[in-house]
């Protein structure tokens, strides 16, 4: 076997390593970014503001340097009215409608209201699910 040869074999060994090496270094900064993601929402605080028979005005506070989106948050007797842009470090009042108070309240009381709330950050929506 010639030198040339065993040159271009060793080369391409080589090549293939280091191309399993960064695909495998992507793979790991794609989970990291998948955690960061998913603890957004513990980040974000939500505070009631006030509420009456047909709706509930929340302040969800943004701690994050990038504006995000409230897509939607919806429940069997509740559902956000529009969606809404939070600027960083900013807060926000969202509206939730109500559409059956006591049906509401009954369900709280069981622990039985289960809410959905979708969140955009940059092109990626998060949601999650959560019993009042």
């Amino acid at each position: 076997m010639n030198w040339g040869k065993i040159v271009g074999i060793i080369l391409a060994i080589i090549f293939i390593l280091l191309y399993i090496s960064t695909i495998q270094n992507s793979y790991y900064e794609g989970i990291q970014q998948i955690n960061s993601f998913s603890n957004v929402s513990n980040d974000l605080k939500f505070s009631l503001v006030s509420f009456n028979k047909s709706s509930l005005i929340v302040n969800v506070k943004n701690p994050l340097n990038i504006s995000i989106i409230i897509c939607n948050i919806s429940g069997k007797y509740l559902y956000l009215s529009k969606s809404k842009v939070i600027l960083p470090y900013s807060n926000e009042n969202l509206t939730l409608i109500i559409t059956n108070f006591s049906g509401f309240v009954s369900n709280i009381n069981a622990k039985n209201e289960t809410i959905i709330i979708k969140i955009k950050i940059l092109d990626t929506v998060i949601s999650e699910e959560t019993t009042l």
